[in-house]
């Protein structure tokens, strides 16, 4: 019987490397439906912003029409690619989500296609779905943001009806549902309590 060396035998063993994830037009698709995965979401963060070499298929959108929304990164295709079975251009990303903005219309026919609930939040209209209970990933739409500041200076939440388009897309985060829930539940009390501070230490006398 032939015997193997045993530097090949190790080698055998050795679990492969694990393969650098796709950055392409598909890859983007898959991720904003939560077909993806959070490593192909930090693969495009890496490219997108450190000093790494940009796709040269995703080009920066230097006004997105939402000023009031910190952190917000929207880019434009150089040919369009369909996300929920609608043709898209643009997109966005936003901490851990990544996502498309689309019109009121449209935005409702994929939470009620893709059976999403309304998150437990009064002051931002927003709806979800988890993957996997577990861990996510969430997929999800929300309305613009533009208004977060006001809201901490007291103002109130707008109406679902004010809100005429709305992101949808995925949210890899790692968390459960049952932690989603439990921060979403406090996420009105602890905006009330934030208004309040500031409303106080605004008028405490210099």
């Amino acid at each position: 019987m032939r015997t193997i060396p045993a530097i090949l035998t190790l080698l055998l063993a050795a679990p492969a490397a694990a393969a650098e994830p796709e950055l392409s037009p598909e890859a983007l698709q898959r991720t904003i439906e939560c077909r993806g995965d959070l490593a192909t979401l930090s693969a495009f963060g890496e490219v997108l912003f450190s000093n790494k070499q940009r796709p040269a298929w995703l080009k920066p959108v230097s006004d997105n029409g939402h000023p009031g929304m910190l952190g917000l990164w929207t880019y434009r295709l150089d040919r369009p690619i369909e996300v929920f079975g609608r043709s898209v251009d643009t997109l966005s990303f936003l901490n851990q989500w990544v996502v498309v903005e689309l019109p009121r219309e449209a935005a409702d026919a994929i939470v009620r296609d893709q059976k999403l609930e309304r998150a437990p939040i009064r002051i931002t209209e927003q709806y979800y779905r988890f993957i996997t209970d577990e861990e996510g990933p969430m997929l999800g739409a929300f309305a613009p943001t533009d208004n977060s500041l006001e809201l901490l200076f007291g103002g109130e939440a707008k109406p679902d009806a004010a809100n005429t388009t709305l992101f949808v897309g995925c949210n890899y985060t790692p968390v459960s549902k049952a932690e989603f829930l439990a921060v979403a539940a406090q996420a009105d009390a602890v905006v009330g309590r934030s208004a309040k501070a500031l409303d106080e230490t605004l008028k405490k006398p210099q």
